[in-house]
């Protein structure tokens, strides 16, 4: 009998959860998206820090390195006892303050990467709901704000131009939406678990 792939990825996502948690649906199901949210950060870590490497800009491609082990790291602290509101906000701090690094790095509000602000509350919603969903939002809002200050008083250098900009661009809105899209449908999917468990 051959296993589907997905469903095999599943169970290996599942082996790294501490049995425990396995008893809370709800909490089950975020460890689960958090272990997948780590599992991508694993794989498109490097490819990014090769990408800005190859586009010239090496800094960004080493913060984008060593905020990415943090990220990959969260579902192993859950099986050292962290609580996985703490595992969530670890992975979503990490993702955060790379991302005002970048901005500041990149040019500011005008920054390739900016958008990618949005993922902060996005996955904060995932894996906690609305609660989170809404700090890390405000947490965003006022890092945008300070970024237009900065912008405003000629605080922050402009965004970088030229082919490699542009390649940047395009690279940034593509894994966007790649990862917006996985985010909708891991919430597709753990609502589907709740409404089975109800």
């Amino acid at each position: 009998m051959i296993t589907h792939p997905p469903h095999s990825m599943i169970k290996l996502f599942d082996s790294i959860l501490p049995a425990p948690m396995r008893a809370d649906t709800r909490q089950w199901q975020a460890a689960r998206n958090l272990t997948v949210l780590a599992a991508v950060t694993a794989v498109s870590v490097p490819l990014l820090t090769t990408m800005y490497h190859l586009l010239g800009f090496d800094a960004v491609g080493m913060v984008v390195l060593t905020a990415g082990v943090v990220m990959m790291v969260t579902p192993f602290t859950l099986a050292a006892g962290l609580p996985i509101a703490a595992a969530r906000d670890l992975f979503v701090g990490a993702l955060f303050l790379l991302k005002v690094w970048m901005a500041v790095y990149l040019g500011g509000l005008a920054a390739p990467t900016t958008p990618w602000f949005v993922l902060c509350p996005a996955v904060a919603m995932l894996l906690g709901g609305l609660r989170p969903a809404l700090l890390w939002s405000a947490l965003v809002s006022v890092v945008l704000v300070a970024l237009f200050m900065l912008d405003r008083s000629g605080a922050i250098a402009a965004p970088p131009t030229g082919p490699a900009a542009t390649v940047l661009h395009l690279s940034s809105v593509i894994g966007l939406m790649a990862l917006v899209v996985l985010i909708l449908a891991l919430a597709t999917g753990a609502a589907a678990v709740e409404r089975r468990h109800k």
